[in-house]
């Protein structure tokens, strides 16, 4: 039997340990990261019609171009209209998985930014990164283990969904058992798509002490991400992307890695945002001084809604900020731009909802 074969049954059974051994109970959300690129492969927005006498198909459709809308338009606030558009279309369609992938997509982003959401004390939050986790797996479930006509291709984003979510779980119930088994899925999500999900090995662990094995592996999966996507090995003292500008693209699996996908449009800037701040809690502040100025190659940087905290950020005093990190939750640095998970790579314009202001704090 192949490696493959061998790693596709283990994830399996690792699967259904997930959703058989894990349900959570009432908890009061703490402080913690949630980030993530939700690339989700396949359909791009479109203009929304009256649901109303559709069949199962129309439904399906309407409700994947609404979620994409409101992701890329950057609305948090319509999450729970999203939210209940997708269920209808599961309760007509329960059998597509992509439904159930953007439906998981949309408690991460709820969770992730929960500083925006109008209600602070809203309770949904406490169940947020358990269904998401229901969501990713069945997503998986029905993705890799159903029936398929041929020349299907699996959707290798989602083991990636599952470990990410998976290990997030495990952190919010202090679960180690579950943060293994995330560990476990992460590590046959990066080998079936390393491009992507190295990104969310590191993301996984970016909260973790410093010098725990945990963060030095998580950080050591985005300098792979990089590799993967040039093709080699990046110098790891003078990380500069320009010489290998020539291979971004907007086709394949290395879209992910660039500026030219239509799904993660900011995926380049915010890959080098979080390796940059990786690099000054490690205290490996020269290095990330040029991470920073990689963001720049992007074709599309000055249309980045989020620039302006990246450019603060590398205009401050980097080696204060690296004395900063002492592993507390409440007081280190954010890795990322703050209070925010997804919309810093995927939306396409700025917050509507007037909570920009936070995400510069």
């Amino acid at each position: 039997m192949s490696t493959e074969s061998n790693n596709g049954r283990r994830l399996r059974s690792i699967s259904d340990a997930i959703r058989t051994g894990v349900r959570l109970k009432p908890v009061v959300v703490a402080v913690f990261a949630v980030t993530g690129l939700l690339s989700l492969a396949g359909f791009a927005s479109q203009s929304i019609i009256d649901d109303r006498q559709r069949s199962p198909n129309d439904m399906t459709d309407a409700a994947i171009d609404r979620f994409w809308a409101v992701f890329h338009g950057n609305d948090y606030s319509a999450i729970s209209s999203v939210q209940r558009q997708l269920d209808a279309a599961i309760q007509a369609n329960p059998d597509n998985p992509t439904l159930h992938a953007l439906l998981g997509a949309t408690h991460f982003w709820h969770l992730g930014e929960a500083s925006r959401d109008s209600i602070p004390d809203d309770p949904v939050l406490a169940q947020d990164m358990s269904d998401a986790v229901d969501a990713f797996d069945q997503a998986l479930k029905l993705d890799y283990y159903t029936p398929h006509p041929i020349g299907y291709i699996n959707d290798d984003h989602l083991p990636g969904y599952l470990g990410i979510t998976s290990v997030h779980l495990g952190q919010q119930n202090h679960d180690s058992a579950l943060i293994g088994k995330g560990n476990q899925i992460l590590d046959f999500a990066v080998y079936q798509f390393p491009e992507f999900n190295n990104f969310n090995r590191w993301a996984a662990h970016l909260t973790d002490a410093k010098e725990s094995a945990g963060y030095k592996e998580g950080l050591d999966s985005l300098w792979q991400a990089i590799d993967n996507c040039v093709g080699g090995t990046i110098s790891r003292n003078n990380p500069d992307v320009g010489p290998y500008l020539s291979l971004a693209t907007s086709v394949g699996r290395k879209k992910a890695c660039w500026w030219e996908s239509n799904i993660a449009p900011y995926a380049f800037e915010g890959i080098m945002l979080n390796l940059g701040n990786g690099l000054i809690k490690a205290g490996q502040v020269p290095q990330a001084k040029i991470i920073f100025a990689n963001a720049r190659y992007a074709k599309n940087y000055e249309t980045w809604p989020y620039r302006q905290y990246l450019e603060q950020l590398a205009s401050s005093n980097l080696y204060a900020r690296s004395a900063m990190y002492r592993d507390d939750p409440l007081t280190d640095p954010p890795l990322t731009v703050p209070n925010r998970s997804c919309s810093y790579c995927h939306a396409t314009v700025p917050e509507r909802d007037g909570s920009q202001s936070n995400a510069r704090r």
